[in-house]
């Protein structure tokens, strides 16, 4: 699922491109996928199997955990699948709204090339605390892991087709949207204006938006205008290894800890993208 997804998506991309890259595609994808393999590591030697947990936590606590309380098989993974989800929505507000957090949650916002590998764009200091959270939740609630499995390949499933520079039917996206976060909808939230960046949250589910008033949509024309990355970064600098690995503190040199909170200018002229031609966009999209 999630090899299969990644190849799909980058299939996809490098047939039909959405938009023309700003830079060149292939030192930028190495490492973004080099820090998802680190974080990969890092998380899963800090993190022990939950299962195995428990039994320890009780035994040296001599506390009860509670048990996951839902026993009929359907309502079970639906409910917790719901869980799981509404907190990957929350957390991410909250990465967009305490300036703190924010600084490492740049990192991810500050490709100024969006595509599928920016779905593991991620700060080591974001992603490990971040999967520990869900860890905890699970730990403590006793969440099934039939629940917790298929959520994280959906949310790891989605997210390629959300950050891909790709372009799903028009149709398709207004049947899915109202339900599923689509690419469309996903791709707002990467845009260096404020209004866009500070909405659609979700990971999988569209709902938890549009319940708690986050939603935004533009028109498909202004998606091709959109401007990706972090205002106060420069762009070229988000391409190396060592400068994405120093984004908090950059960020916060530069005076933008709480950029996501201010108000910034509707389009950005030294970046603004222009649409080639088709006959261009073929041949300098692919890879």
């Amino acid at each position: 699922m999630i090899f299969g997804s990644l190849l799909v998506v980058a299939l996809w991309e490098l047939c039909r491109p959405r938009r023309r890259r700003e830079f060149p595609a292939l030192r930028r994808r190495f490492s973004n996928i080099g820090f998802w393999i680190f974080n990969l590591f890092l998380a899963a030697y800090l993190l022990p199997q939950t299962v195995s947990v428990r039994p320890q936590i009780e035994a040296v606590s001599g506390l009860v955990l509670p048990s996951w309380p839902i026993s009929d098989a359907g309502l079970s993974f639906v409910a917790g699948f719901l869980l799981l989800d509404l907190m990957r929505y929350l957390v991410h507000r909250c990465e967009h709204a305490v300036p703190l957090f924010w600084r490492f949650h740049a990192l991810h916002h500050s490709d100024p090339d969006v595509d599928m590998t920016t779905s593991v764009r991620h700060h080591p200091i974001e992603d490990v605390p971040l999967s520990a959270v869900f860890w905890l939740a699970v730990l403590v609630l006793d969440i099934p892991a039939i629940v917790v499995l298929t959520h994280g390949l959906a949310v790891f499933g989605t997210a390629a087709v959300q950050h891909g520079n790709i372009r799903l039917p028009e149709r398709l996206e207004r049947w899915l949207q109202p339900v599923l976060v689509t690419s469309d909808m996903h791709r707002i939230h990467h845009s260096v204006v404020f209004a866009e960046a500070n909405s659609n949250y979700g990971a999988v589910l569209s709902v938890w938006d549009r319940l708690f008033g986050s939603y935004r949509s533009i028109s498909r024309g202004q998606h091709d205008r959109i401007v990706f990355g972090v205002r106060e970064l420069p762009r070229r600098d988000c391409l190396k290894p060592s400068q994405m690995f120093l984004t908090p503190w950059l960020l916060s040199r530069a005076g933008g800890a709480d950029a996501p909170r201010r108000n910034v200018p509707r389009r950005v002229a030294s970046v603004a993208w222009r649409a080639p031609s088709r006959g261009r966009r073929r041949a300098k999209g692919r890879g």
